[in-house]
Order: C-alpha cells, then structure tokens, then sequence
C-alpha cells in the first residue's frame, strides 16, 4: 500500500493487495456472512465472498447480496479504518444499491483482519481472563491509587478496565458538580458542543464536550497528579487531549429519554473511526454520582479489548464477561477506548441519572493527525439539530 492513510488504487489492492495480505495473516472465521461487494462511483467493483474455508475477491458486483457505493476517497477512508461503517452511514457517504448496513458492520471486523491481520474477538467463544499464574482473573476487583501501579496496570492489559476507589475528595466531587451544571445550564442546540435528547417532549442536554475551554477548574485536571498517574498506566507516552477528540467531557445518563444517542449501546470509543490514530485510547471517567442499575451503570466486556468485533447482540451479551461497575461519587473508571462497553438507560425512569466526566490520553500520533477541535465523534453533527441520532435512527 501506498503513504499511510494516503489514496489507495482500487484495482491493485483488490486484486494483489488483500491475496497478499490474506496469505500472510489467514482468513478470519466468515460465519454469517452473505457476498459483500463496494462499488465506486465510477462503476468499478469488487465482491468479498466466503467460499469454503477461504475469502475470494472477484471483480464485479454482480453476486453480492450486499452493495455498498461510495466515493474513492471515502472508500479510501474506510480502508485505513479513518471512518468506520457508522461514519460513513451519519455522514451520508455511503448507499446501499442492495442490502444494508446490517452485513457491512458484520464484515468490517472480517474486512479488518483480511487488510491489516487485526485479532477478532470472537463474540460466540471468548478467550478466558486470565489473571498472571493462569487462572480466572477477579473481574469484581477494585483498586486505590495506593495500590502498586503494577499490580493495577497489569489488572486494565488483561480485563481492558480498571475500577480506583475514593480517587477525589466530596469537596473536589461537589466543585466538579457544580461546573458541569453551570456548563450544562449554558448548552444550547445549536451549539455543536452538546448532545441533546428528548424527555417528555422536551429537550435535555445528554452531553457537553470542551467543558475544558468554559472552566478552569475542569482545565486543571490536565496538571492533577492523580490523574497524569492514572494515565502512565497505559504508558508514559500518552497524553490528554484536552484540546482534541471533544476535551474533558462530561457524559450524563438521562432518565427517561426517548430519542437520540444517550443511552450507548455496546460500543468502542473507536467506533466512529481512526482506531490506528487515535488507539491506545485510555478512557479516566470522574464519577460524580452513584453508579448502579438504577441510575444507568457502565458495563464492561472483560478482555474484549485484544481484537476487533461487530458489535454485540443481546443474544451475544448472554455469554461473554460482561462486568457491571458500581461506583460511588469521585471513584475513577479507566478503559481503554477498543474495549466493548456500553451506558444502558437507567432501570428506574424516577432515578437521578449519572454524571460522569472523562479525560482522555492519547498516543504522540493523535496529535500529529488530529488537529485542536476535531475529533473522530464530529461525524455525528451532520445535522442541523443538536440532537445526535441512534444508528437505527439512520438505517
């Protein structure tokens, strides 16, 4: 392939590039999967198809259940992992002349192994958590910042989590409270900062971004010690966007709320795109209230962090490590942004919510090709409500 992240030709890379590729890394497990093909606008096109026990690419549309057109460039994009199948669908970069979104998100972890030898996480038989001398690893396990950071970084490689107890102080809970409600109260729409939802008709405020630029108290969390701690754990290179990839964030559980992308379904952070820019992603959320099933709890698929998957069903969820975390007020989550996760609706519509407030560390490479104010999660603004729509909402 050409300069990373650069144009690809179209005809090279279907009919040498991915052979190549797939003699190299072995073809993923194609279960599922009907004929996949991508058209440009020009009329070109190739069909992804199991055949057996092997992946075929053969020139044509003609027998692929599955049609995606779209632009070189943004096949391009796809092709780098730049933008994602969801991406692609909020931004309206790409049709569906046959078939849909359905089996393009389903072979895109496929697709990913075949371009670049990605790991799948296998979603039907996940690899056990395994702790340091072989057995099950204690998934229920809680930490403190007085715990060895070893012992704590080793626990976040293996479940892709870590959960640190009592990190802020009230006081320091009560100060961050009161900045997001003031950030909060000045949210509008139209903004292009916030997300909105829908309560009883009425809008409410799911999200602001940048919390950073409008307080100076959540812009010092970029020199608080705890916190350049809590990031060394997934390696002294990374750093906090504090200025990119929507900044310090504050991300709130909505009770009751009938539309829009509030209650996140099983996800990665990555999911909009960029996973070979923006990842390792290490993902700190400030706790400042309770977390519980009442109030809409972060929940963790244990390991899912060592490959690439579609995204889980609930039919799915049943058999994998699935960990419910539940936190007290200035109690620390740390994930890494490709471990499956996901904020179901608070079960108790009269409950409180959740607020959580998120730094993010990055690798030296973001900085270089993600610019200040941008970030991969812009794609979702393509309209001119700030409301950011469900996927389904799109389909």
């Amino acid at each position: 392939m050409t300069t990373p992240f650069g144009p690809v030709d179209f005809d090279r890379f279907h009919t040498v590039e991915v052979p190549e590729r797939l003699a190299e890394h072995g073809t993923p497990d194609m279960g599922g999967l009907h004929p996949l093909a991508f058209r440009l606008d020009d009329g070109r096109a190739y069909t992804f198809r199991p055949a057996g026990d092997r992946l075929e690419v053969v020139a044509g549309d003609d027998g692929a259940d599955t049609v995606v057109e779209l632009t070189h460039p943004a096949w391009c994009d796809f092709v780098w992992e730049l933008q994602s199948c969801f991406a692609l669908l909020y931004a309206g970069l790409a049709t569906f002349p046959r078939g849909g979104l359905g089996q393009l998100s389903r072979w895109e972890p496929v697709l990913r192994a075949a371009f670049d030898g990605q790991a799948v996480y296998d979603l039907g038989a996940p690899p056990p958590v395994l702790d340091a001398d072989g057995g099950p690893l204690d998934l229920g396990r809680s930490f403190t910042l007085d715990d060895p950071a070893g012992a704590v970084g080793d626990f976040l490689g293996r479940a892709g989590f870590v959960h640190l107890r009592g990190v802020f102080t009230d006081a320091e809970v009560a100060g961050l409270r009161a900045e997001v409600e003031a950030a909060v109260a000045d949210a509008r729409p139209d903004d292009r900062r916030s997300w909105w939802t829908t309560v009883d008709g009425e809008a409410v405020c799911s999200r602001v971004n940048y919390l950073n630029d409008r307080s100076a108290l959540i812009a010092g969390l970029s020199d608080d010690d705890r916190l350049h701690r809590i990031g060394a754990l997934g390696g002294p290179e990374l750093r906090d966007a504090v200025d990119r990839l929507d900044g310090h964030t504050v991300v709130i559980k909505v009770p009751g709320a009938t539309e829009g992308l509030v209650d996140l379904p099983w996800h990665r952070d990555c999911g909009m795109g960029g996973h070979p820019v923006k990842c390792p992603m290490l993902n700190v959320g400030i706790q400042l209230d309770r977390a519980t099933p009442e109030a809409g709890q972060l929940r963790m698929i244990a390991g899912s962090h060592l490959g690439t998957s579609r995204l889980p069903t609930a039919r799915d969820v049943e058999g994998l490590p699935v960990v419910a975390l539940d936190t007290e007020p200035g109690d620390v989550t740390v994930h890494w942004g490709h471990t499956l996760h996901a904020a179901p609706p608070p079960a108790d519509p009269a409950a409180a919510g959740r607020r959580a407030l998120y730094v993010t560390f990055v690798q030296p490479l973001t900085f270089e090709l993600v610019g200040p104010g941008q970030g991969f999660n812009d794609v979702l603004f393509t309209r001119d409500e700030g409301r950011v729509r469900h996927v389904d909402e799109l389909r």
